[in-house]
């Protein structure tokens, strides 16, 4: 799901209350389109930042060490 910000939330909902009046025009369409897809290029550039920073290589040697520190405890 794409966290909207302020701004994009009201213009879906002044976009939301022309089509509902039957006043959308094209150019409403055109900015629409233009503005949702540009949010979720955004969105789409995050998660693979993200996916990329899960991916790092694990460091091994320290869950060993934290391995044979939780079985010295019990």
């Amino acid at each position: 799901m794409i966290i909207q910000s302020p701004e994009i939330l009201s213009k879906i909902a002044h976009w939301r209350a022309k089509q509902a009046a039957g006043e959308m025009t094209l150019e409403d369409y055109k900015e629409a389109c233009a503005v949702l897809r540009a949010n979720r290029a955004g969105a789409s550039s995050v998660a693979a930042a993200s996916k990329a920073r899960a991916r790092a290589p694990v460091n091994v040697e320290s869950l060993k060490d934290s391995l044979k520190a939780f079985s010295k405890k019990t």
